[in-house]
């Protein structure tokens, strides 16, 4: 039985122009919260009404849970900034972030309470229910490990949704090595996954306790996937270049980068042909580290998940062709892949014409 400490649950409410959802998102942690818990609310510099609606809902907090809160605001400095705020700030044993436009289930302490009663864990994580801001026939519950994944625990979660989200994670304060980077969008990516490899005892509790709206104008929506993936690249080269045992987060690239390359950059191909050499330049620029890792590890050829072995030859030249400055080797590579694809179809529909028009006769 672990001690009873007085701050189990610090819980970092990030607030920038969530005015229309802040009180609902409140509500929730209200609800879900004891006296073992702290919610510290950040206020990043919101030009709205939120803190107006912040300060009001303060004044009707339960009386047993109003010393538990707190209230910092600050110049508009980002996400990032705001998040490294709340965990200096905290007390608790544990770190729970909710974004002030989500809401979470009343049980979603209280369940990983009952494991940490027990056991010394260093995560717990939760699926997550994705919530669609402008359609509601959409909502669906978003797992958070990938079953058809091989191995352990880990191996699950590491190819699961939400990888990157601190939200749906309720993370141990010593882990917390790294900050998230200032400025930069995808900053869960740069920090919770290397928390995951450095985790030694995480919970997976398959329910979905957290509540993500689904925004229209979120930073997430308001991003292409292949725009998502240069800054997601971006951020992780620059926390693997400080790393002196980069094998042992092998897994990290494996997930962002080789399973994901081929698919990524084709899509950018498709959205920018005229200035796709150019963002390939930006992106060896900006990955340069973790570029000439690949090559030098093997990485590709040493740990085969799910591509096909056609794929993988590609990725490889892909990757050697980035590695010696080839560009445009990179792109020609890629259309031709196109070309391929398009002709294996054009085959397939070819022979499922003769097999409809004279099936009969040979049949």
């Amino acid at each position: 039985m672990q001690k009873k400490i007085d701050t189990l649950f610090s819980i970092i409410v990030p607030v920038y122009n969530t005015e229309k959802y802040i009180e609902s998102c409140l509500d929730s942690i209200v609800q879900a919260i004891d006296t073992d818990c702290e919610v510290i609310i950040i206020n990043d510099g919101s030009t709205d009404d939120s803190e107006k609606i912040i300060q009001k809902y303060l004044k009707k907090i339960p009386k047993k849970l109003s010393n538990k809160f707190q209230y910092i605001k600050k110049k508009n400095k980002g996400l990032a900034d705001t998040k490294n705020i709340g965990i200096l700030k905290s007390k608790g044993k544990y770190i729970s972030v909710v974004d002030s436009d989500d809401r979470i289930a009343e049980d979603f302490y209280s369940t990983a309470r009952k494991y940490i009663d027990n056991e010394d864990l260093d995560v717990i994580i939760y699926d997550l229910y994705l919530d669609f801001e402008s359609d509601k026939k959409l909502n669906c519950t978003s797992r958070a490990i990938r079953e058809d994944a091989e191995g352990e625990i880990i191996n699950k979660l590491m190819h699961g949704a939400m990888l990157g989200s601190s939200c749906n994670k309720i993370i141990k304060k010593e882990l917390y090595k790294y900050k998230f980077p200032t400025g930069k969008e995808y900053e869960d990516v740069a920090v919770t996954p290397f928390i995951l490899l450095d985790a030694k005892k995480i919970k997976y509790i398959p329910n979905p306790n957290y509540i993500y709206l689904q925004r229209e104008k979120s930073i997430v929506s308001t991003n292409t996937l292949d725009e998502a993936f240069y800054k997601i690249c971006r951020n992780i080269n620059d926390v693997l270049i400080n790393i002196k045992d980069i094998d042992k987060y092998m897994d990290v690239i494996n997930v962002f980068y080789i399973d994901r390359t081929i698919e990524m950059l084709d899509l950018s191909l498709t959205v920018s042909r005229k200035d796709f050499v150019s963002k390939l330049e930006k992106f060896y620029s900006e990955n340069e580290f973790v570029i000439k890792y690949i090559i030098s590890s093997n990485i590709i050829n040493s740990k085969k998940v799910f591509l096909t072995d056609r794929q993988y030859k590609i990725l490889s030249k892909i990757y050697n062709f980035l590695y010696t400055k080839d560009f445009k080797k990179v792109k020609r590579i890629l259309i031709f892949r196109r070309f391929i694809n398009w002709l294996r179809r054009m085959l397939g529909y070819l022979k499922q014409f003769f097999k409809t028009m004279f099936g009969g006769i040979y049949g």
